[in-house]
């Protein structure tokens, strides 16, 4: 599978969430604003939608990798052995992603409903053939892998500890605008710059101030 580059701030909201949602699922009031033009107001309006636009909107590496930044957060209060290994091979992918790295990950027909096994499952759908038998292989639906890229965030800001999920929510929603801007990479200079989502406002004014775990 081909994986999708970013797009630009004035792309329209809704070619953004095709890739992560439904086309029935698309709120009618995002058809004519730009995808940077849309996170103002699904903020207020839908700020679950709002994850899945951002990971829509994100290359297929970026939204893996705001996935990843998101569920090491969770792991780092729940502490789960397990999932946090498979999180490091899922890293170990978007530094490198080859068929070795994604093989690593898991195989196509692995199921895990947590949010690390979600976002797992994102990796694993980056090939041609989801199908576990070669001789009848299935392609992969475009998109699918920012699908879950979006599922597996929401569902870790549900399972946040304590009373504060709402403010969890809002954080990784910033940690996404983050990486629309190339803050937060694997590493420096990992992809070449581009315009980002936020248009240099904070929405939610939890920017994380070039500190991620900031009182988290």
């Amino acid at each position: 599978m081909t994986l999708l580059s970013v797009l630009t701030p004035n792309a329209p909201a809704s070619e953004a969430l095709l890739r992560s949602v439904d086309k029935k699922d698309i709120p009618d009031d995002l058809g004519a604003l730009a995808s940077s033009g849309a996170v103002a107001s699904l903020l207020q309006s839908n700020p679950k939608m709002l994850v899945k636009l951002i990971a829509g909107w994100l290359s297929t590496r970026e939204a893996v990798w705001w996935g990843c930044l998101c569920q090491s957060q969770l792991l780092k209060v729940r502490e789960i052995p397990g999932p946090l290994e498979k999180l490091k091979a899922v890293v170990n992918w978007v530094k490198d992603p080859n068929d070795a790295n994604r093989n690593a990950v898991g195989k196509p027909g692995d199921t895990d409903s947590s949010p690390v096994g979600m976002l797992s499952q994102a990796v694993i759908f980056c090939t041609d053939n989801i199908s576990p038998a070669k001789e009848h292989p299935v392609a992969c639906p475009p998109g699918v892998v920012h699908k879950m890229v979006g599922l597996s965030i929401l569902s870790a800001a549900s399972l946040w500890p304590g009373s504060n999920r709402k403010e969890c929510l809002f954080h990784f929603i910033e940690l996404g605008l983050d990486v629309a801007e190339g803050e937060h990479l694997w590493a420096d200079g990992a992809i070449p710059p581009h315009p980002g989502l936020r248009g240099g406002v904070s929405p939610t004014g939890l920017r994380s101030s070039g500190n991620i775990w900031e009182n988290w």
